[in-house]
């Protein structure tokens, strides 16, 4: 890989546990960081899992900060679902003060921006935000994609070093690692990992919750858990479309969390 690591392994999508308030609790983002640390690579809090697009500068901050607070070493990748370029680089400018290795960011939003605009989005992301960047790549949040030609431009980046490919297309992820690009392709949808045993690792919401499973999927083989794949993905509402709300669920059904609240937005864009 030409950009180093970039991330590897299980990256767990944390969900963002809130007070009756609706500030950050610190201490269950601290009791849910000790719960995964065992299993897991990496901290992603912030992104879609994190209901990223709806919090406020405050709760982005106060997630980004307590996660950094408790990673106890590990790499913490802020989350940034920030609908234009200027926003998204000052957000990675404030996670690299707040002691982020890198960000996960998507394009800029709308189905108009063009091919050219989103390679110029990562390169400007890149070269002014003081992070390595990790490609998210999806349709929900910002309403485009990345067309194949475009994603392997961007990987080339110097500050691009890895791909969270949540676009759910199997094929295309195994054509994308099939490309070499270059940087790790990691999955971001857990129930597709029997189709693209190839990827470098996983980005997970199951995570939070399973993250001995997640572990075990990534050791492999991934078809000696696949069963117990689906189920967990079942138990958990992961088709959901407020899957976080699920996850807050059982974690406070387990103690981790002390509340189940949520931003109140719905489910993500």
């Amino acid at each position: 890989m030409r950009h180093g690591s970039g991330y590897p392994g299980v990256t767990v999508a944390l969900v963002t546990p809130l007070t009756d308030d609706g500030d950050v609790a610190e201490e269950d983002v601290g009791r849910l960081v000790a719960s995964v640390r065992p299993y897991v690579d990496a901290l992603l809090p912030a992104l879609s899992t994190g209901e990223g697009w709806a919090l406020t500068d405050r709760q982005w901050h106060g997630m980004v900060a307590a996660t950094a607070g408790h990673a106890a070493g590990l790499p913490v990748l802020a989350g940034i679902q920030r609908p234009t370029t200027e926003q998204a680089v000052a957000r990675a400018r404030t996670a690299a003060g707040l002691g982020a290795a890198a960000v996960v960011a998507p394009t800029p939003y709308g189905p108009d921006v063009t091919q050219e605009e989103m390679y110029r989005h990562y390169e400007t992301l890149g070269r002014e935000g003081g992070l390595p960047v990790v490609v998210y790549h999806e349709r929900e949040v910002s309403g485009n994609d990345l067309r194949p030609d475009t994603l392997l431009r961007i990987c080339a980046l110097p500050s691009v070093v890895a791909v969270k490919d949540s676009a759910g297309d199997p094929a295309a992820t195994r054509e994308l690692v099939a490309a070499r690009p270059g940087v790790p392709v990691l999955q971001g949808l857990e129930h597709l990992l029997p189709a693209t045993e190839g990827v470098d690792g996983q980005v997970t919401a199951l995570a939070n919750v399973e993250p001995a499973l997640c572990a075990a999927l990534h050791t492999g083989p991934v078809s000696d858990h696949t069963a117990a794949l689906a189920a967990a993905c079942a138990r958990h509402g992961l088709d959901r479309p407020d899957w976080y709300r699920a996850l807050k669920s059982e974690l406070c059904r387990r103690g981790v969390l002390t509340t189940e609240r949520t931003t109140g937005t719905g489910g993500a864009p």
